[in-house]
């Protein structure tokens, strides 16, 4: 294995001209004028702020009428009195209905420039947003983006893997994700396509989503449905990293827990969602083997499915700040695959390198009889929350976020969960990630993650005759740098991992050099 010094220079070698790319980048879109925030979110505040304008203007009309219309009410009352005082009166009304006029004329003239600022800044807003491929049909929209990712990892190596001859090379370019999107969202029906091509194993395109729906609509445009039911291919509703989109999470990819219980975001199943107010649910019955689940992607080898949901909250109590949180649970039927019987053998084994036989050299194995499929239970409870806080200054939103999973049996994806294989026991399991973003100006986001996962909880080795506890956790740190545009974003990405897959030169467990660092780029349509 190379040593932290060699990867360093390695990294300096081969990263500097994409360093470099960053850096231009970074200096260049400082310049821009466009927010990091969706455009469509923007022009819509910008509308907003035209309307706020247009209605304060109409306050200070009625205002300024209603003044004059009680001096004049207040001139015929004296008239009527008989009062000698009258063209006094009248006089000091003149002048400081006058004054009101002048300090109302100020007011209209600053107000009306705001207006026509807020007007153009609307109108670029609604430019800025990405274009997307229409339809006759209303309703209909057509979306996709592209994640051109180069990647250098202390696990790279110039062989084959000797099991499955895969490359070992780690070093390389690749397509991480390519996706096209069909979306239909009516006022009672919705529904979508997604594919995904890449090269992460080589050149693929694979259907990832395909959902149709019955809704229920909100009581406004932008609510959510108050029950929808989907069926088909869909998003996992757990948690708050799977059920999220690739364009929307900082980082680029999930943490370590929610990519072994969860290998993809998407499985087949039906599911019931909607919210009121701030309160949002989600219900599903779902095969429980996920695309990307190593054994069985897509199909379930069992009658039973498992059934998950979250249920949480989503408010913005003030103008600067919001507030994200929910609880999920998953309870489901894990599948151990059956062995055929085998007949004894025979072998013979050149211990010696004699090249002659020997008795010494015989060996048997003796023969197993059949064994059939089983079932077993696995389940995960988990809480998230997610803080955003939004300064009266233009440094940007502070997020903070996290989640923590416990679970039984459930992992799929690192070190995949079978109580009747190898391990011959449950699995309790356990994760959590903790994640800080900051956003500098508009166009620039920095952020650290810390995720943490231990597949094994009750996890024992054999020492000196003796058992003791042994951990098989795994832990990373992910420090991140974007530049972002409403068409893209440029990442730069650092992962710092620990594990216990490695071993030491006196063959006890120990870390393997895993350290990796990423570039992406970003491009959505």
């Amino acid at each position: 294995m190379k040593n932290s010094i060699q990867y360093f220079r390695l990294c300096n070698n081969k990263a500097t001209w994409f360093g470099s790319c960053v850096l231009l980048f970074l200096f260049g879109a400082s310049a821009q004028a466009a927010p990091p925030e969706s455009p469509r979110k923007m022009a819509a505040d910008a509308l907003a702020e035209v309307q706020s304008i247009k209605a304060e203007l109409a306050a200070m009309n009625e205002r300024l009428r209603a003044q004059e219309a009680e001096a004049r009410t207040r001139e015929d009352k004296l008239r009527q009195e008989g009062t000698t005082a009258v063209e006094a009166v009248r006089l000091e009304t003149e002048q400081r209905m006058a004054s009101e006029r002048a300090a109302w004329q100020a007011a209209n003239q600053r107000l009306q420039q705001d207006l026509q600022t807020a007007i153009a800044r609307a109108e670029t807003m609604r430019q800025a947003e990405p274009s997307k491929v229409g339809a006759a049909s209303p309703g209909l929209s057509l979306s996709g983006y592209v994640q051109t990712d180069f990647v250098t990892s202390q696990l790279s190596e110039n062989q084959l893997n000797p099991t499955s001859g895969a490359p070992l090379n780690q070093d390389r370019f690749l397509i991480r994700r390519a996706r096209l999107l069909l979306d239909m969202d009516r006022a009672y029906g919705e529904g979508g396509l997604e594919l995904d091509a890449n090269t992460v194993n080589g050149p693929v395109v694979r259907l990832l989503g395909a959902r149709a729906s019955l809704k229920l609509p909100g009581h406004d445009a932008g609510a959510p449905p108050l029950l929808m039911a989907t069926v088909g291919a869909f998003r996992i509703p757990f948690g708050l990293e799977v059920p999220q989109s690739d364009l929307d999470r900082p980082f680029m990819e999930r943490s370590t827990a929610s990519r072994a219980f969860f290998p993809s975001e998407f499985d087949l199943g039906v599911r019931v969602q909607g919210g009121w107010r701030s309160v949002r649910y989600a219900v599903a019955v779902m095969n429980g083997e996920p695309m990307g689940e190593r054994t069985f992607p897509g199909v379930d080898p069992n009658g039973q499915k498992d059934v998950l949901g979250r249920v949480g909250v989503n408010t913005a109590s003030s103008s600067t700040l919001s507030v994200a949180g929910g609880f999920s649970g998953l309870y489901g039927t894990g599948f151990h695959s059956g062995a055929l019987a085998s007949k004894p053998t025979l072998g013979w084994v050149d211990t010696t390198g004699n090249g002659s036989y020997s008795p010494s050299d015989t060996k048997g194995t003796p023969g197993t009889s059949a064994s059939a499929s089983r079932n077993f239970n696995r389940f995960a409870v988990g809480a998230d929350l997610m803080l955003s806080v939004t300064p009266l200054t233009r440094l940007g939103p502070t997020t903070i976020y996290g989640e923590f999973i416990w679970a039984s049996n459930l992992d799929r994806g690192i070190q995949p969960a079978d109580p009747y294989g190898a391990l011959t026991r449950d699995a309790r399991e356990m994760g959590y990630y903790a994640a800080l973003t900051q956003a500098l100006g508009h166009h620039l986001v920095i952020g650290v993650r810390y995720d943490f996962y231990d597949p094994d909880r009750d996890r024992y080795v054999r020492t000196a005759g003796d058992l003791v506890p042994s951990d098989s956790s795994y832990s990373s740190w992910a420090f991140m740098a974007a530049a972002v545009a409403p068409w893209g974003r440029l990442i730069a990405q650092y992962d710092l991992n620990r594990n216990h897959v490695g071993i030491s030169s006196t063959g006890t467990p120990g870390n393997m050099a895993d350290n990796a660092f990423t570039f992406r780029a970003e491009a959505r349509f």
